[in-house]
């Protein structure tokens, strides 16, 4: 059920115009890249968690600063397609690692899926249901870092993953409309357990005196929530690097489940390493953008 609603997520369809449309976006996460750490380090290792298609990144202009390559997804096609769609060469093929069906929330697993959903068709309390999904959240004790085999890297790059990882939980409470508000409910307190449980993840796989580079899409603009009205203030904001005014203004609501406490959580974990911080507008699609904050940072001995 979860794969596929990736599978259909990471479509070919429109590839080709999210490339042209994502390229500015693009281009500041490859500037932090370069600015940060591309400008004075040699990067040996680097690993992108939540690669799927690859469209927010260049692997082409990444590989020339990386000895090796991992890309981590629980979609393994879609890392498979985005290769052949950036016609990377023989030699740059050889310098990459894919690594899919990769997830440690336990909220992929089709047993939990099929059980939640069981539990649902079968009529079972709502209660009932939200504390069997609670303790199968307690229960779960992998971390990325054993999934990937305990490998450290030099460079650990995460994108907008923070948020993605509730979509399996929002899936199973749309599934009967009896259920949905109890559940969801639920949504961003379990959206905010799994953030911190990503972030201590996150950092567990980076070396001594290696970088971490995570993005948070923290709010969104559409014509949804009618925050598209505001786009040109906010961007004024971020040209002056008035964060905090944004914060204040416009994200007292909470903002995106799971990407704005995964910020403000690993900014708390990292900030002895005075990490820099840069924020732009992610034109997701036409009618739909995203607020976007970032944090890149050494990892040293304090």
């Amino acid at each position: 059920m979860i794969l596929n609603i990736y599978e259909q997520y990471n479509a070919d369809e429109g590839c080709h115009e999210r490339w042209k449309r994502w390229e500015q976006h693009r281009n500041t996460l490859h500037s932090v890249l370069n600015e940060q750490i591309f400008s004075s380090a040699g990067i040996k290792d680097a690993v992108i968690l939540g690669a799927g298609r690859c469209e927010d990144v260049d692997l082409r202009r990444l590989l020339k600063h990386v000895e090796s390559l991992t890309l981590v997804d629980y979609d393994y096609n879609s890392m498979e397609k985005a290769l052949e769609r950036q016609q990377l060469s023989r030699q740059e093929k050889e310098k990459i690692i894919l690594e899919g069906n990769i997830e440690f929330t336990g909220f992929y697993g089709e047993d939990f899926v099929t059980e939640t959903l069981d539990k649902i068709k079968r009529k079972e309390n709502p209660e009932s249901v939200v504390q069997f999904v609670k303790k199968h959240l307690s229960s779960v004790k992998d971390s990325l870092g054993e999934l990937l085999d305990n490998r450290p890297y030099s460079l650990v790059i995460s994108g907008a993953v923070h948020s993605q990882l509730i979509v399996p939980f929002t899936q199973i409470a749309a599934f009967d409309s009896e259920y949905t508000d109890r559940l969801m409910q639920e949504a961003a307190p379990i959206a905010n357990i799994l953030a911190e449980d990503y972030n201590r993840s996150l950092l567990s796989l980076v070396k001594e005196g290696g970088w971490l580079f995570s993005y948070f899409d923290v709010m969104e603009l559409s014509e949804r929530n009618q925050m598209l009205a505001y786009e040109d203030m906010i961007g004024g904001l971020i040209a002056q690097e008035e964060y905090d005014k944004i914060d204040a203004f416009f994200l007292q609501g909470g903002g995106v489940a799971g990407a704005r406490q995964g910020y403000n959580h690993l900014y708390e974990l990292v900030k002895q390493y005075e990490p820099y911080k840069k924020c732009w507008i992610w034109p997701f699609r036409d009618n739909k953008k995203y607020y976007i904050r970032s944090l890149c940072f050494k990892l040293t001995s304090c």
